[in-house]
Protein backbone atom coordinates (compact mmCIF):
# COMPACT_ATOMS: atom_id res chain seq x y z
CA UNK A 1 0.00 0.00 0.00
CA UNK A 2 1.29 3.57 -0.99
CA UNK A 3 2.51 5.26 1.91
CA UNK A 4 0.74 9.01 2.22
CA UNK A 5 2.96 12.02 0.68
CA UNK A 6 3.26 14.58 3.28
CA UNK A 7 1.32 18.51 2.14
CA UNK A 8 3.25 20.63 1.53
CA UNK A 9 2.87 22.67 4.45
CA UNK A 10 3.98 19.61 6.79
CA UNK A 11 6.94 19.54 4.82
CA UNK A 12 7.52 22.91 5.36
CA UNK A 13 7.41 22.59 8.66
CA UNK A 14 9.79 19.81 8.99
CA UNK A 15 12.23 22.21 6.96
CA UNK A 16 11.46 25.00 9.58
CA UNK A 17 11.75 22.31 12.51
CA UNK A 18 15.41 21.09 11.11
CA UNK A 19 16.19 24.72 10.31
CA UNK A 20 15.81 25.86 14.05
CA UNK A 21 17.47 22.57 15.39
CA UNK A 22 20.83 23.85 13.30
CA UNK A 23 20.39 27.24 14.72
CA UNK A 24 20.08 26.49 18.09
CA UNK A 25 23.39 24.70 17.86
CA UNK A 26 25.07 26.94 15.98
CA UNK A 27 23.60 29.39 19.24
CA UNK A 28 25.65 26.84 21.72
CA UNK A 29 28.80 26.91 19.60
CA UNK A 30 28.85 30.94 19.63
CA UNK A 31 27.90 31.10 22.95
CA UNK A 32 30.80 28.56 23.78
CA UNK A 33 33.17 30.17 21.53
CA UNK A 34 32.65 34.12 23.29
CA UNK A 35 32.97 32.58 26.48
CA UNK A 36 35.91 30.62 25.98
CA UNK A 37 37.63 34.12 24.52
CA UNK A 38 37.01 36.12 27.84
CA UNK A 39 36.73 33.55 31.09
CA UNK A 40 40.84 33.57 31.81
CA UNK A 41 40.16 37.59 32.52
CA UNK A 42 37.23 37.10 34.51
CA UNK A 43 38.51 34.09 36.10
CA UNK A 44 41.11 36.24 37.70
CA UNK A 45 39.10 39.30 38.74
CA UNK A 46 36.57 37.22 40.47
CA UNK A 47 39.54 35.09 41.93
CA UNK A 48 41.14 38.68 43.14
CA UNK A 49 37.98 40.26 44.00
CA UNK A 50 37.06 37.00 46.12
CA UNK A 51 40.58 36.81 47.85
CA UNK A 52 40.58 40.77 48.87
CA UNK A 53 36.94 40.67 50.40
CA UNK A 54 38.36 37.93 52.75
CA UNK A 55 41.91 39.50 53.08
CA UNK A 56 43.82 36.47 51.71
CA UNK A 57 45.73 39.36 49.59
CA UNK A 58 45.26 42.64 48.38
CA UNK A 59 43.31 42.75 44.75
CA UNK A 60 46.02 44.23 42.89
CA UNK A 61 49.01 42.09 43.69
CA UNK A 62 45.88 38.92 43.32
CA UNK A 63 45.41 40.09 39.89
CA UNK A 64 48.79 40.72 38.98
CA UNK A 65 49.94 37.38 40.36
CA UNK A 66 46.72 35.68 38.58
CA UNK A 67 47.73 37.03 35.20
CA UNK A 68 51.28 35.71 35.45
CA UNK A 69 50.09 32.62 35.87
CA UNK A 70 47.63 32.60 33.26
CA UNK A 71 50.63 34.01 30.99
CA UNK A 72 53.23 31.66 32.13
CA UNK A 73 51.15 28.35 31.85
CA UNK A 74 47.84 28.90 29.96
CA UNK A 75 46.87 25.35 29.50
CA UNK A 76 47.38 24.70 33.05
CA UNK A 77 44.96 27.63 33.94
CA UNK A 78 42.43 26.61 31.65
CA UNK A 79 41.93 23.27 33.06
CA UNK A 80 41.84 24.80 36.41
CA UNK A 81 38.29 24.16 38.04
CA UNK A 82 37.83 27.97 38.94
CA UNK A 83 38.06 28.27 35.00
CA UNK A 84 35.93 25.73 34.12
CA UNK A 85 33.18 27.27 36.52
CA UNK A 86 33.52 30.30 34.59
CA UNK A 87 33.18 28.85 31.36
CA UNK A 88 30.64 26.98 32.08
CA UNK A 89 28.44 30.00 33.80
CA UNK A 90 28.75 32.25 30.50
CA UNK A 91 28.39 29.53 27.97
CA UNK A 92 25.27 29.21 29.51
CA UNK A 93 24.45 32.62 30.04
CA UNK A 94 24.97 33.35 26.30
CA UNK A 95 23.33 30.45 25.20
CA UNK A 96 19.89 30.86 26.87
CA UNK A 97 19.98 34.66 25.37
CA UNK A 98 20.69 33.01 21.95
CA UNK A 99 18.29 30.30 22.34
CA UNK A 100 15.86 32.58 23.48
CA UNK A 101 16.52 34.70 20.42
CA UNK A 102 15.80 31.65 18.02
CA UNK A 103 12.66 29.84 19.69
CA UNK A 104 10.61 33.56 19.58
CA UNK A 105 11.86 33.91 15.87
CA UNK A 106 10.82 31.01 15.41
CA UNK A 107 6.95 31.19 18.11
CA UNK A 108 7.09 34.94 16.17
CA UNK A 109 6.99 36.23 19.54
CA UNK A 110 8.61 39.40 21.06
CA UNK A 111 11.82 38.07 22.71
CA UNK A 112 12.64 41.13 25.55
CA UNK A 113 10.93 39.39 28.45
CA UNK A 114 11.30 35.26 27.77
CA UNK A 115 14.96 36.94 27.21
CA UNK A 116 15.06 38.29 30.58
CA UNK A 117 13.38 35.85 32.40
CA UNK A 118 15.34 32.98 30.96
CA UNK A 119 19.41 34.70 31.47
CA UNK A 120 18.42 35.92 34.88
CA UNK A 121 17.22 32.48 35.46
CA UNK A 122 20.62 31.18 34.22
CA UNK A 123 22.95 33.23 35.39
CA UNK A 124 21.54 34.22 38.35
CA UNK A 125 21.48 30.41 39.62
CA UNK A 126 25.01 30.17 38.42
CA UNK A 127 26.05 32.95 39.02
CA UNK A 128 25.20 32.46 43.09
CA UNK A 129 26.87 28.79 42.51
CA UNK A 130 30.04 30.35 41.64
CA UNK A 131 30.70 33.10 43.95
CA UNK A 132 30.05 30.22 46.69
CA UNK A 133 32.35 27.75 45.50
CA UNK A 134 34.90 30.89 45.14
CA UNK A 135 34.42 32.12 48.43
CA UNK A 136 34.82 28.52 49.75
CA UNK A 137 37.60 28.04 47.69
CA UNK A 138 39.78 31.15 48.18
CA UNK A 139 38.43 32.23 50.85
CA UNK A 140 40.70 32.31 54.50
CA UNK A 141 37.44 30.96 56.73
CA UNK A 142 36.69 27.57 56.84
CA UNK A 143 33.85 26.13 54.17
CA UNK A 144 30.61 26.67 55.63
CA UNK A 145 26.60 27.17 54.28
CA UNK A 146 26.11 30.73 52.50
CA UNK A 147 24.05 33.11 54.71
CA UNK A 148 20.06 33.32 52.72
CA UNK A 149 20.88 36.91 52.78
CA UNK A 150 23.99 37.07 51.43
CA UNK A 151 22.47 34.28 48.12
CA UNK A 152 19.45 37.58 48.05
CA UNK A 153 21.98 39.69 47.66
CA UNK A 154 23.69 38.43 45.06
CA UNK A 155 20.46 37.34 43.05
CA UNK A 156 19.33 40.77 42.99
CA UNK A 157 22.63 42.26 41.98
CA UNK A 158 22.66 39.35 39.30
CA UNK A 159 18.91 40.67 37.88
CA UNK A 160 20.53 44.14 37.33
CA UNK A 161 23.35 43.05 35.29
CA UNK A 162 21.53 40.59 33.15
CA UNK A 163 18.88 43.87 32.56
CA UNK A 164 21.72 45.87 31.88
CA UNK A 165 23.50 43.45 29.88
CA UNK A 166 21.05 41.70 27.85
CA UNK A 167 17.13 44.10 27.71
CA UNK A 168 18.97 47.51 28.06
CA UNK A 169 21.28 48.13 25.52
CA UNK A 170 18.98 48.15 22.73
CA UNK A 171 16.65 50.94 24.41
CA UNK A 172 19.56 52.69 25.11
CA UNK A 173 21.21 52.30 21.34
CA UNK A 174 17.80 53.73 20.10
CA UNK A 175 18.11 56.33 22.35
CA UNK A 176 21.53 57.21 21.00
CA UNK A 177 20.51 57.19 17.27
CA UNK A 178 17.61 59.10 17.89
CA UNK A 179 19.07 61.71 20.30
CA UNK A 180 22.94 61.91 18.49
CA UNK A 181 22.11 60.32 15.07
CA UNK A 182 24.97 57.86 15.31
CA UNK A 183 24.45 54.78 12.81
CA UNK A 184 23.00 52.09 14.66
CA UNK A 185 26.11 49.24 14.49
CA UNK A 186 28.38 51.95 16.38
CA UNK A 187 25.10 52.81 18.68
CA UNK A 188 24.73 49.39 19.73
CA UNK A 189 27.94 48.61 21.05
CA UNK A 190 28.42 51.92 22.83
CA UNK A 191 25.57 50.46 24.30
CA UNK A 192 26.66 47.15 24.75
CA UNK A 193 29.73 48.16 26.50
CA UNK A 194 28.25 50.86 28.56
CA UNK A 195 25.07 49.78 29.99
CA UNK A 196 26.52 46.59 31.88
CA UNK A 197 29.52 49.21 33.10
CA UNK A 198 27.82 51.63 34.94
CA UNK A 199 25.22 49.15 36.78
CA UNK A 200 28.35 48.03 38.69
CA UNK A 201 28.52 50.98 40.83
CA UNK A 202 24.85 50.01 41.80
CA UNK A 203 25.48 46.14 42.21
CA UNK A 204 29.12 46.30 43.66
CA UNK A 205 27.97 47.13 47.30
CA UNK A 206 25.34 44.28 47.49
CA UNK A 207 28.61 42.02 45.76
CA UNK A 208 30.60 43.31 48.63
CA UNK A 209 27.97 42.85 51.30
CA UNK A 210 27.03 39.62 50.52
CA UNK A 211 30.51 38.46 50.62
CA UNK A 212 31.51 39.91 54.00
CA UNK A 213 28.26 38.69 55.24
CA UNK A 214 29.57 35.13 54.64
CA UNK A 215 33.67 36.12 55.33
CA UNK A 216 32.49 37.39 58.96
CA UNK A 217 29.34 35.88 60.46
CA UNK A 218 28.29 37.52 63.30
CA UNK A 219 29.88 40.67 62.82
CA UNK A 220 27.28 43.68 63.17
CA UNK A 221 25.99 45.99 60.15
CA UNK A 222 28.28 48.74 61.24
CA UNK A 223 31.06 46.87 60.81
CA UNK A 224 29.66 45.24 57.59
CA UNK A 225 29.47 48.84 56.30
CA UNK A 226 32.96 50.15 56.92
CA UNK A 227 34.44 47.23 54.41
CA UNK A 228 31.70 48.06 52.23
CA UNK A 229 32.83 51.44 52.11
CA UNK A 230 36.47 50.60 52.34
CA UNK A 231 36.63 48.15 49.29
CA UNK A 232 33.74 49.80 47.22
CA UNK A 233 35.94 51.82 44.85
CA UNK A 234 38.85 50.03 43.79
CA UNK A 235 36.28 46.89 43.44
CA UNK A 236 33.57 48.75 41.95
CA UNK A 237 36.61 49.40 39.04
CA UNK A 238 37.73 45.80 38.83
CA UNK A 239 33.61 44.62 38.44
CA UNK A 240 33.62 46.97 35.32
CA UNK A 241 36.76 46.14 34.08
CA UNK A 242 35.64 42.28 34.09
CA UNK A 243 32.14 43.08 33.05
CA UNK A 244 33.31 44.59 29.77
CA UNK A 245 34.94 41.37 28.63
CA UNK A 246 31.75 39.47 30.40
CA UNK A 247 29.20 41.17 28.66
CA UNK A 248 30.51 43.91 26.82
CA UNK A 249 33.09 42.21 24.63
CA UNK A 250 31.69 39.01 25.14
CA UNK A 251 28.64 40.07 24.46
CA UNK A 252 29.59 41.67 21.33
CA UNK A 253 31.57 38.47 19.97
CA UNK A 254 28.70 36.32 20.93
CA UNK A 255 26.59 38.33 18.60
CA UNK A 256 29.17 38.02 16.01
CA UNK A 257 29.31 34.78 15.92
CA UNK A 258 26.00 33.76 16.30
CA UNK A 259 24.97 36.68 13.30
CA UNK A 260 27.98 35.02 11.00
CA UNK A 261 26.73 30.99 12.03
CA UNK A 262 23.21 31.72 11.28
CA UNK A 263 24.26 33.49 8.19
CA UNK A 264 25.71 30.52 6.94
CA UNK A 265 23.13 28.88 7.77
CA UNK A 266 20.38 30.66 5.85
CA UNK A 267 22.84 31.00 3.01
CA UNK A 268 22.50 26.87 2.50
Amino acid sequence: MPQARESPAAQHHQQELGLLTRRLAADVTAAATASFAVAPFITIVDRAIIENASGARPLGVGIRELARAFARRPLAFVRTREFAIVFGLYTATYASANATDSLCDFAERDSQMPKFAATTAVNMSLCIAKDRAFAQMFGVVAPSAFPLAAVGLFAVRDSLTVAASFNAPKAVARKLQDDTGVDPARARTAAQLLCPALVQFVSTPLHLLGLDLYNHKGAGAAAHLRVVRREYLKSAIARIGRIGPAFGIGGIGNAHCRETLRAALDAE
